[in-house]
């Protein structure tokens, strides 16, 4: 047996070929040490992800219920909060917060979170400057409903009613 060259540790027997399986392997090894380099490297030169891509309403989980009226002005929204008024024990009751979102952020019940404009609510929730909807947002953070009409606060109640941690809440008191 006379040895020509080394392939990959392996000794080659004269006109032997590197096993191909071997080459492979290595490349994609290679492959994979260099994307993930390329990832790291790319996260590091990312900008942080914008406020309006985080939860805007973070600051309010497990402590309030925030209702978002979404208008094109003060007037759409005004019909919804004038139907609200009516239970506004019931609100309070709840641990809602009610936001009127049109070009500005205005509170109505309770107080919005600082830094969070109305750009920011309606990108993260994605909803045009000229629609209206109001959208339930649950103490944990998620979307309960949705109603494209104004709605009667006893509809609202029902859904939040009927939600585990509401339910927790009557109990305990």
């Amino acid at each position: 047996m006379t040895i020509v060259k080394r392939s990959h540790g392996r000794l080659l027997r004269k006109g032997a070929q590197p096993d191909r399986s071997d080459a492979r392997y290595a490349a994609m090894i290679r492959t994979a040490f260099l994307l993930a380099a390329g990832f790291l490297a790319l996260d590091t030169l990312l900008p942080p992800v914008a406020a309006a891509q985080q939860r805007p309403l973070a600051g309010m989980k497990w402590d309030k219920r925030p209702l978002l009226i979404f208008a094109p002005d003060d007037d759409g929204a005004a019909t919804q909060w004038t139907l609200l008024q009516r239970q506004m024990d019931g609100l309070k009751d709840r641990d809602m917060t009610v936001l009127a979102v049109t070009d500005r952020v205005a509170a109505k019940l309770g107080s919005a979170p600082s830094g969070v404009s109305a750009e920011d609510l309606r990108s993260f929730y994605n909803v045009p400057s000229e629609r209206y909807e109001s959208i339930l947002v649950g103490k944990d953070g998620t979307r309960k409903a949705l109603w494209r009409d104004p709605v009667e606060a006893e509809a609202i109640f029902r859904i939040i009613d009927a939600m585990p941690m509401r339910q927790r809440e009557m109990e305990g008191r």
